[in-house]
């Protein structure tokens, strides 16, 4: 009998565990990305050193729907004035035409409209689109939760998450520099989002 009764407390404890992802854990609503703490850095390999820096000051948000608590809709653009790598002359050779040509493209943008809620642990991988320097290709971004902050007040939560993407810049049209400087770009991003 006790042994029967410890195998049902514990298959009942198996059903009523939080699944990975649960919906309950995202409430719906709108969360705007926090500019001041989110961050994207690249990295990019070349024969004599490497170049690498950040997007900042993003704007957009992560949309769960009432409708669909299971999904959520991302975008999230970054402006590249905002870019930096502590150099001045790099800054400016990479905003310039022979690559992001920031006059004529000045945003990079990433959108997911049906994007599956982060898993609890381990990692999600989140198809989606990058466009930059005019052009949009798909691309996979994998996510991971670092943590969700109880409301600071009420309706404020707070998301934070950590993601990895490689990007074939010659994808985008540039191209220039190869093979001196490498193709694959690696991103990191270090993201937060307030329940707005």
């Amino acid at each position: 009998m006790r042994m029967a009764a410890r195998a049902g407390t514990l298959i009942g404890a198996i059903l009523l565990a939080p699944a990975a992802a649960s919906p309950a854990i995202y409430p719906p609503g709108h969360y705007a990305v926090d500019a001041q703490s989110t961050s994207v850095h690249f990295h990019v390999k070349a024969v004599i050193g490497k170049y690498e820096g950040n997007f900042r000051a993003p704007s957009g948000a992560v949309t769960i729907d009432t409708a669909r608590p299971d999904r959520a809709a991302i975008d999230i653009s970054f402006p590249l004035e905002s870019m930096t790598t502590g150099d001045s002359s790099t800054d400016a050779l990479l905003k310039g035409g022979s690559f992001f040509d920031m006059a004529q493209y000045p945003t990079v943008r990433f959108s997911a409209p049906d994007a599956p809620l982060v898993d609890l642990q381990g990692e999600t991988k989140i198809a989606g689109e990058l466009t930059m320097h005019g052009q949009t290709q798909p691309l996979t971004l994998t996510v991971h939760l670092v943590g969700v902050t109880p409301d600071e007040a009420p309706g404020l939560s707070t998301l934070h998450f950590t993601g990895t993407m490689a990007v074939e810049r010659s994808r985008f049209g540039m191209g220039f520099g190869r093979p001196f400087v490498a193709d694959k770009v690696d991103l990191t991003v270090d993201a937060i989002f307030r329940r707005s």
